[in-house]
């Protein structure tokens, strides 16, 4: 070969290569384990649309209607199968709304993905799944979900639009604003009233809705917290493209957001403790069990004190989640005890 051809030849990064390219599958990776690799080749692309090989989403999802249950029956106590009864519906409704989340904000955020390292081998992408497929796929999860809510109060119905009108809005949030993961967030806390709701408490009047604000600000907040620790490993690729978001517009300051984020949602819950009467495990565990958890990740993934537990952080997080439920929980046992 002469130098010329040589000199010619010049390496492509894998990044170079990838980018803009609506059907280029290099760096995909047909799944060879997991629920993925059981599933007919047909499927592959819609379950991987909706994050089935990736189910801590849906617990992410699902906690605030878990939540928002105790908080409603720790107010009002209800019977142990009524809440279970709701929260398999509302397990269902998860699923289906997660889901359909998932395939709108790939469908919309399609050409960002393939700018960006992490996300440009999804199915839309990719090409494996055309923008039409997934806006038709996107509107049968949304009606399965609707279904699923069917048999409870209308009020329920009337929330769950709004969740999804929120949800439509957010992917275009991160085109306009930084703060996108407030929508985000604001999408998941309004299900604090769907649950209030299902089990009878008028959440949002005038006697209630202090405090169901409070919690689903706390909700907001956690959502928040959560999606900026795990959103900084794509800020230099999100600066590149031009994406918006806390991650990117606090990046040179995120020691002072988190510390901010987290005592709000003490403030909140302290809040919503005294103008409904909770007991002082309430106080331990969802105030300060959750505000330890939050401290706890942060030393993790930003203080970096113990650097073998970096990857261990998202136990902090659930430890904190644990506890809020814990409080109200506990509260819940009091009272039925007490009646």
């Amino acid at each position: 070969m002469s130098p010329k051809s040589k000199a010619s030849k010049k390496p492509v990064s894998e990044k170079t290569a990838l980018v803009d390219n609506r059907n280029d599958t290099s760096g995909y990776q047909v799944p060879t384990k997991g629920i993925l690799s059981k599933l007919p080749a047909s499927w592959v692309p819609y379950a991987e649309l909706i994050r089935l090989e990736q189910p801590h989403g849906n617990y992410m999802i699902y906690f605030p209607h878990i939540v928002g249950l105790m908080y409603a029956t720790a107010i009002r106590p209800t019977p142990v199968s009524v809440l279970v009864h709701r929260a398999g519906i509302f397990a269902i409704w998860t699923f289906f709304m997660r889901g359909a989340g998932c395939a709108w904000n790939d469908n919309v955020d399609q050409e960002f993905d393939r700018k960006t390292a992490r996300c440009r081998v999804r199915p839309i992408a990719r090409g494996a799944v055309s923008t039409t497929q997934g806006h038709i796929f996107t509107l049968l999860l949304v009606l399965a979900g609707f279904a699923s809510i069917a048999t409870l109060p209308i009020e329920c119905t009337y929330v769950g639009i709004g969740t999804t009108i929120l949800s439509t809005i957010y992917p275009f949030g991160k085109r306009f604003t930084n703060f996108a993961q407030v929508i985000l967030g604001s999408t998941l806390a309004s299900t604090i009233a769907l649950s209030a709701y299902s089990i009878g408490l008028p959440a949002l009047n005038s006697h209630y809705i202090i405090p169901t604000l409070c919690l689903s600000a706390t909700i907001m907040l956690l959502v928040v917290f959560y999606d900026v620790v795990y959103a900084r490993q794509d800020t230099a690729d999100d600066l590149k493209s031009g994406v918006k978001g806390m991650a990117v517009r606090f990046r040179n300051h995120l020691e002072g957001l988190f510390a901010v984020i987290t005592i709000s949602i003490a403030g909140f819950l302290t809040t919503l403790g005294g103008m409904v009467g909770m007991g002082h495990w309430y106080y331990v565990f969802s105030v300060g069990g959750l505000t330890f958890g939050l401290v706890s990740m942060i030393a993790l993934t930003h203080w970096q004190l113990l650097p073998s537990w970096a990857g261990k952080s998202g136990y902090a997080y659930a430890f904190a989640i644990l506890s809020l439920l814990t409080g109200f929980i506990v509260e819940y046992c009091v009272k039925d005890n007490v009646q």
